[in-house]
């Protein structure tokens, strides 16, 4: 079980880290083509496709492709400083260096209190070093500005797998598995919770 949570958490942080690196090259392309900023209706519009194309797509399907996409829509912020912090604390949380991190991303929200993914990516960090309290609020921070990220609600059904709250962890990660039918490891961990509940 606690193989399946870390690959979870993992999933998650390796996915947002490979949209941050795609989301770079397109925002240096960006910028050398002096495109002007989408506004938020087209954002939502992109997210509805592309979370669409989650649904309609084969159970079997590879979806990392569209996954991935999603990512890059919202590791984006209107600001290139809040992107930056993002990417920096990333690298410092795959370091280890966890105070760095976190001073990253509280910077960041400091400033861009609507940076959801900054939320997340926080939320995630305070798992890791056992805040699960912090890791809580952080989680439901985002979901508020962002609801269908289904990596969000991965991260709170483990905090609150870690906080003995095994109920509420099975209702998040359903919600996580409506959103995105393709996670597998979710969908293995509601297995597990089924199995374990007689012990529980």
């Amino acid at each position: 079980m606690r193989l399946l949570t870390a690959f979870c958490l993992m999933l998650v942080l390796t996915s947002t880290a490979r949209a941050e690196d795609v989301d770079a090259q397109a925002s240096a392309s960006t910028t050398l083509n002096a495109a002007p900023e989408k506004p938020e209706v087209t954002r939502q519009r992109q997210l509805d496709a592309l979370l669409g194309k989650l649904h309609t797509a084969p159970a079997n399907a590879d979806v990392s492709k569209t996954e991935d996409e999603i990512w890059q829509i919202w590791v984006r912020n209107d600001s290139p400083t809040a992107e930056v912090l993002l990417r920096q604390s990333s690298a410092a949380i795959s370091a280890g260096d966890y105070d760095p991190a976190e001073q990253m991303l509280s910077q960041a929200l400091e400033t861009y209190p609507k940076y959801a993914e900054a939320w997340n990516r926080r939320a995630a960090l305070y798992y890791l070093i056992k805040r699960y309290d912090a890791a809580l609020i952080d989680a439901d921070h985002a979901l508020a500005l962002e609801p269908r990220n289904f990596g969000a609600l991965i991260g709170k059904g483990l905090i609150l797998q870690a906080q003995k709250k095994h109920d509420e962890a099975k209702a998040a990660f359903e919600e996580a598995l409506q959103i995105n039918p393709h996670l597998d490891a979710v969908a293995a961990m509601l297995k597990q919770i089924e199995r374990d509940r007689p012990n529980i």
